[in-house]
């Protein structure tokens, strides 16, 4: 996509800023790098050049902040984007600088969202926060309106047990319980190790599916138990909604189904309430 070579960067260095280049003279703080990396994600991929003005002017980093900057890029890569991006580093006139190389997301986990919740695109050689999500928002809103008679679903949850091994994901779940909130539709949530009773848990799994209308599988720690429950679910085809959170590798034969990303508890919230208005809103036109 770019030449890296320390031509390559003169070239990409005298084109100057636009839609898929942009400098920065120093390493900002992380919430910045973070908003650039999605606008990329989210729009054409391209190329960012760290210790490069505004005007062209090649500055160069320390070998100090050579080695942050790769270290930052690579941290926050890897918690914001679904793949890794090309860090490198190059002299020009005796000067350092690094490069970083986004590609445009997959549309299966697009758009990238940041901790905040915000979606940036690149818009000529600006950064700009999107409407996408008050739109959505809006939308989502006038779905709800639209409902004139409110009928109850239940939504059984699928996730690992194991909080012992990873706290958050209590987290997780208290997040999914706020996600049903917060869409103040009537949708009664429900998760196995959550039911009191004496049963053997394969056949009551299936109990719980076969009354449910709508099945949250979430992949985090890929348990083998949500891909058993998954399987069942789409069987007998209940609205599946797939989560996990980001750096998680799922399975191939689940991959390619859509899945919502997420990397805290914020974000799965803010996307999971979103899809829940569109099952919600899929079960009662079919239901009518």
């Amino acid at each position: 996509m770019f030449d890296t070579s320390s031509n390559g960067i003169r070239k990409i260095v005298k084109k100057g800023e636009s839609q898929t280049i942009e400098f920065k003279s120093t390493f900002p703080a992380n919430h910045i790098v973070a908003c650039s990396l999605a606008a990329f994600a989210n729009t054409d991929g391209g190329i960012i050049l760290f210790g490069v003005d505004d005007d062209g002017t090649v500055i160069g980093l320390s070998d100090y902040r050579i080695e942050y900057a790769s270290d930052r890029l690579k941290r926050i890569s890897d918690s914001l984007l679904p793949d890794p991006i090309q860090i490198g580093e190059v002299t020009i006139d005796s000067k350092k600088i690094i490069y970083a190389i986004i590609e445009k997301t997959p549309d299966v986990h697009f758009p990238i969202m940041t901790s905040r919740g915000e979606i940036y695109k690149r818009q000529s050689s600006s950064v700009v926060l999107t409407t996408n999500e008050q739109q959505r928002t809006a939308s989502s809103t006038e779905k709800i309106a639209s409902i004139t008679h409110k009928r109850e679903f239940n939504a059984f949850v699928a996730m690992s047990f194991r909080d012992e091994e990873e706290p958050a994901l209590i987290d997780y779940f208290s997040a999914m319980k706020r996600a049903i909130a917060s869409v103040d539709l009537p949708i009664c949530i429900k998760r196995l190790d959550l039911v009191e009773g004496d049963y053997e848990i394969s056949q009551r799994i299936m109990t719980e599916i076969d009354k449910s209308d709508i099945v949250i599988a979430d992949f985090t720690l890929n348990s083998p138990n949500v891909y058993f429950e998954l399987g069942y679910a789409r069987a007998k085809n209940r609205r599946i909604i797939q989560s996990a959170r980001k750096g998680t590798m799922l399975e191939f034969d689940i991959r390619n189904w859509r899945t919502l990303f997420y990397r805290n508890a914020t974000e799965l919230e803010e996307k999971l309430a979103s899809e829940l208005i569109s099952a919600y809103t899929d079960l009662v036109k079919i239901s009518k």
